[in-house]
């Protein structure tokens, strides 16, 4: 397995509300590279289709094709980290669960870089772990606009279980991914960018559990749920046709 921590660089048009993975930040060996996810099939929203949807690239990443490598975090993400000279940080790292100890790209992964009014965050990357497992860890988009109680929190417990239901019927998007709790309490939609692997894993039969990680009724609606999902080796192995296991080696590269 690599040693590289991986990040995807997520784009949202503030008018069409649609996201997509428009670069991808890695860490290894001490070196930071940053490209863009260029020349990728239609479905995988990817720089290209962000393009056509009104997005200009990052003005510190002008070149299209250009792998950019740095020794310090690219100044761009790293002004998007609250400054350690804050008073208040020791307390921003316990809130974020991390320590005094923790890297920079711990500290995006957790805050996800995001900035007030701002469109870029970063994302946790498909993942396969030491066991096989397909990981995807994501926070659920659109909770603001589902029909939810005032108190839905109370109703979510972390851990529990929650399934995912496909909308092939979908107007806005037929490869649309819903959550939903056991009880029938839709929370919203898997981010638009993992949809692809999800729906070639569910349509080739894969087991696919999901749960719950992490619950903030406090926090903006981007941050009030976040779900994990793992599908077995066993499931890609044996379950996956060869298009599928294409696909996956395209999203992880």
């Amino acid at each position: 397995m690599s040693n590289s921590e991986v990040l995807w660089l997520a784009w949202q048009n503030p008018r069409s509300r649609q996201y997509y993975h428009v670069g991808t930040l890695t860490l290894k060996n001490d070196q930071y590279t940053f490209t863009y996810t260029w020349f990728e099939k239609e479905e995988n929203r990817k720089l290209e289709h962000a393009l056509q949807d009104g997005y200009s690239l990052h003005p510190s990443f002008p070149d299209i094709q250009r792998l950019y490598i740095s020794h310090k975090l690219f100044p761009a993400f790293d002004r998007r980290l609250p400054s350690i000279d804050r008073v208040d940080f020791d307390s921003i790292l316990t809130d974020l669960g991390l320590t005094n100890n923790c890297s920079k790209m711990d500290l995006l992964r957790r805050t996800r870089g995001r900035i007030a009014n701002d469109t870029y965050s970063f994302e946790e990357p498909i993942f396969i772990d030491d066991n096989g497992n397909t990981l995807i860890t994501c926070f659920a988009h659109g909770m603001r606009h589902q029909k939810l109680p005032s108190d839905w929190q109370k109703y979510l417990s972390i851990n529990d279980s929650v399934y995912l239901m496909q909308e092939p019927e979908n107007p806005k998007d037929p490869k649309a991914i819903a959550i939903y709790t056991h009880s029938g309490l839709c929370l919203g939609y898997v981010p638009a960018f993992y949809t692809v692997a999800l729906n070639s894993l569910l349509n080739q039969g894969a087991k696919i559990t999901a749960y719950i990680e992490y619950v903030n009724e406090k926090a903006t609606a981007h941050w009030w749920v976040k779900i994990k999902c793992i599908s077995t080796p066993f499931s890609i192995e044996e379950n996956a046709n060869q298009e599928t296991k294409r696909m996956l080696s395209s999203v992880l590269s």
